[in-house]
């Protein structure tokens, strides 16, 4: 049997510019992001992002880059010529400069694995090779807003070879809404942090995943964020809302290893009950497969 083809959820571009002032999205100001920024901004904190590469040159992400890598033997290299992943990095964590968009954690490092192509597709190989890149390259956090349909065993092995070494696992639920039981893989493996998508009104998504795998949901709705070589552009799906949730584990990491928490989470399972019992409900009563948990609540999360 073949193994399965990973990639992009389908995804919408809203809308691509050249130049904007500087620009705290609607995503962050929702969740309460930016007065959480006198606490932490994600400092001494690498995120790993599993996608189309990343803007090499864009200048608000060009100071965060710590490395990049190219798995997929792209001409573009370790570049983004999709568009994708430099987004996804640019919500994680785009520098403050005057100009351009704040990423939620504005001064944690972005590690680059580019295991999707130029057209957004990679395999199972690639990405168990940018995962395992990933971990040698000191990640504390994996950001990955890919999928597929079907399980791969190696990915899976991959990702818990991560989880086993104390790395955090983000994934995107989908984007296959608004039928039930739509989650995809790897974000369907029980051990990860499943992503839902909410718009600005808080309502699910309608093109958001459902399934009981979901943990959390966050923006996802026409999101702002970098775009190539040096641009901007506002895309909507899971994919954005996974990065949201990084972002402000990032915060939550570089809070509590410089000043400590309640109850500070140092394993994946402590990370999905952290998230679990931190997020405002929302949906029926409790826990539900339309929005999991809830809705992810930075400054809960940050202080417990």
């Amino acid at each position: 049997m073949s193994r399965p083809i990973y990639r992009l959820p389908t995804f919408k571009v809203e809308k691509v510019m050249l130049a904007t002032t500087e620009t705290i999205d609607w995503g962050l100001k929702l969740l309460g992001i930016p007065p959480l920024w006198q606490e932490t901004k994600g400092s001494g904190i690498k995120v790993a992002v599993l996608d189309t590469g990343i803007a090499l040159e864009h200048p608000d992400l060009k100071p965060a880059i710590l490395a990049a890598r190219d798995f997929t033997r792209s001409p573009s290299a370790a570049d983004d010529a999709q568009g994708h992943g430099t987004h996804v990095s640019g919500i994680i964590a785009a520098r403050r400069n005057l100009h351009g968009i704040v990423g939620v954690a504005p001064e944690a490092k972005i590690i680059s694995a580019k295991v999707l192509n130029d057209e957004g597709f990679g395999t199972a190989e690639e990405i168990v090779a940018g995962i395992r890149w990933a971990i040698e390259s000191g990640a504390d956090i994996l950001s990955l807003s890919l999928g597929s349909p079907e399980p791969d065993h190696e990915i899976h092995q991959a990702l818990l070879l991560a989880i086993s070494k104390g790395i955090f696992v983000i994934t995107a639920a989908g984007n296959e809404g608004p039928e039930l039981d739509t989650v995809g893989y790897p974000a369907g493996f029980p051990e990860m942090v499943a992503v839902g998508s909410i718009d600005r009104r808080k309502r699910l998504s309608q093109f958001s995943s459902r399934g009981r795998q979901v943990d959390v949901v966050a923006p996802g709705d026409e999101i702002t964020s970098c775009y190539p070589p040096r641009g901007y552009a506002v895309l909507s799906g899971t994919s954005m809302a996974t990065p949201f949730v990084s972002g402000v584990v990032a915060l939550a990491l570089a809070k509590h290893r410089q000043s400590g928490g309640k109850t500070p989470f140092r394993t994946q399972k402590h990370l999905i009950e952290h998230l679990c019992r931190t997020s405002a409900d929302a949906g029926p009563a409790g826990f539900d497969p339309l929005y999991g948990c809830g809705i992810l609540d930075p400054a809960q999360l940050i202080q417990s």
